[in-house]
């Protein structure tokens, strides 16, 4: 009898998100959404606090357009230990730019995470 391996992958969903900053055990990832049929794009910011306490986050998302202008959307949120928050219902997207411009660059600026009593 032959050993069989099986590898593990990693799915679909959480292969698309892209690194943006793990600061104080919350790791901050996204990726960009561009809708069917739209010249808008956007934003979508997933918040995973690792931690094994609650935090408080808070902190300015950044969004330069090509042409280097910017807009500025803020985040102010509680996770509980372990909890993961993306998307819209969650204040966590965005369209900054309803113009024809494009995201080139994505930052955070003002930082604060603190743990929860």
């Amino acid at each position: 009898m032959g050993l069989r391996a099986i590898a593990q992958e990693e799915s679909w969903w959480t292969a698309v998100w892209k690194p943006l900053l793990t600061y104080r055990g919350v790791e901050i990832t996204y990726l960009f959404y561009a809708e069917r049929g739209s010249s808008y794009e956007g934003v979508v910011l997933r918040l995973h606090n690792r931690n094994d306490f609650p935090v408080a986050c808070r902190f300015q998302v950044v969004f330069r357009a090509d042409d280097g202008s910017e807009e500025v959307a803020w985040v102010a949120d509680t996770l509980r230990a372990g909890e993961m928050r993306t998307g819209g219902l969650s204040g966590l997207f965005w369209m900054p730019f309803r113009d024809g411009r494009s995201v080139a660059e994505l930052g955070l600026r003002k930082i604060r995470i603190e743990a929860l009593q």
